[in-house]
């Protein structure tokens, strides 16, 4: 049962957009209208192109919009986002991410003070995962010196690391 309502799903996100170029290839054709407008049929090809891109790689903002969920607090302008990765939410919507955000000296040593007023405790509980290790690599080899962390209940789980570099953090939201 589940193999056949993957492949329908699959055959609905494929096939719409397919099905619909070829519609809209077929009457431009039928019409006799300038060859290159038959360019326009690729339209909802691209379009669930684009959908399924952004679905796999989120773009900065919903890192941005992690944190701020994670901490309290919204990111500076001028970031530098080193690692970026997150898993696809499962049918329940519970995803994870992780990112290492270089924010500055000024907001790192601000940052602890907000952690703190949001509920998360210093060095608390840590979740290793898969793409907790697969961050780490990308660390350039900088220590955890301090951790916070909040278990928010309702399966969702905070953590914010801070790299001995002082102006660079880790940030993991998790829901199960």
């Amino acid at each position: 049962m589940f193999l056949f309502l993957l492949i329908l799903a699959f055959l609905l996100i494929i096939g719409i957009p397919i099905g619909l170029s070829y519609l809209i290839f077929r009457f431009i054709k039928k019409r006799n209208y300038d060859k290159r407008l038959r360019l326009i049929a690729l339209t909802p090809i691209l379009i669930m192109t684009y959908l399924i891109y952004s679905a796999l790689y989120p773009s900065e903002d919903f890192y941005r919009t992690d944190f701020a969920e994670v901490s309290g607090s919204e990111l500076p302008e001028q970031v530098e986002f080193k690692y970026k990765s997150a898993t696809y939410p499962d049918h329940f919507g519970d995803y994870s991410s992780i990112s290492i955000i270089k924010v500055g000296k000024n907001y790192y040593n601000k940052l602890p003070k907000a952690l703190s007023e949001k509920g998360l405790k210093k060095n608390g509980q840590k979740i290793h995962t898969t793409e907790f290790d697969k961050a780490l690599e990308h660390s350039n080899n900088l220590e955890i010196e301090k951790e916070f962390s909040m278990d928010e209940g309702d399966g969702v789980y905070y953590y914010v690391g801070f790299l001995t570099d002082n102006e660079t953090i880790i940030v993991k939201r998790l829901s199960w």
